[in-house]
């Protein structure tokens, strides 16, 4: 009887073991095999055209949804297809190398190979218009694209992350919609050289006030459903 006792427990430990040395290889795969470039800050890969937001969204004064206009009405912001650059580049500097590549790709009706920077995990579901609509600015995820040269992951986009903002008593009215002063300043350049300035002064200028107030939830379901 104590024998079998024995073997039982032998048994029992030995598995705990096997499933403890499991999952440790299990985890030292997973961080050896994810790719980094969706998990650290700063990653800015190389585009297959020379983009540069701060000309577009920063100098030019190009409102983040004329490019990204799904992003108010659906939960994906989407890349802007290739007819969309068409709309100022069938005119605008033509004889570029890198706007030739907009039209090649326009004239073949072949997408632009963009290289996707922000990405989260397949279990989470962030809906880029609940955000917009609650009045959350693109610059509190995205940082400040109208001063890249090169698109780079600004924020850690972790679930603690999210959850800082969240767990926020007034979350909705503390964040900026610095778009829309955008989409002002292309109207006024007074303004813009203000704003553009000193942007921190605009905070606490409520876009959502006019707006479906959205209260931000900590329920596991609302993002892993």
């Amino acid at each position: 009887m104590m024998g079998k006792k024995l073997d039982f427990y032998v048994l029992k430990i030995g598995g705990i073991v096997a499933l403890t040395i499991l999952i440790a290889i299990g985890t030292g795969l997973y961080l050896y095999l994810y790719p980094k470039e969706f998990i650290e800050v700063g990653y800015a890969p190389q585009q297959p055209i020379a983009y540069s937001h701060k000309l577009h969204a920063g100098d030019l004064q190009i409102s983040c949804f004329y490019c990204h206009g799904n992003a108010e009405k659906l939960p994906s912001a989407t890349i802007p297809p290739t007819q969309v650059c068409m709309n100022c580049h069938s005119i605008v500097k033509r004889g570029s190398p890198e706007v030739q590549k907009i039209v090649e790709s326009y004239e073949k009706n072949k997408p632009i190979k963009w290289v996707r920077v922000h990405k989260l995990p397949d279990f989470v579901h962030f809906k880029h218009n609940v955000h917009v609509k609650a009045g959350i600015s693109c610059f509190d995820c995205h940082g400040k694209i109208y001063e890249m040269e090169v698109v780079r992951q600004e924020k850690p986009l972790s679930m603690g992350w999210c959850l800082d903002c969240h767990r926020k008593e007034t979350p909705l009215t503390q964040s900026p919609r610095v778009e829309d002063f955008f989409e002002k300043a292309t109207k006024d350049e007074l303004f813009y050289q203000k704003f553009k300035d000193n942007t921190k002064k605009y905070k606490g200028i409520h876009w959502v006030e006019e707006q479906e107030r959205i209260g931000c939830s900590l329920n596991c379901s609302a993002c892993h459903y």
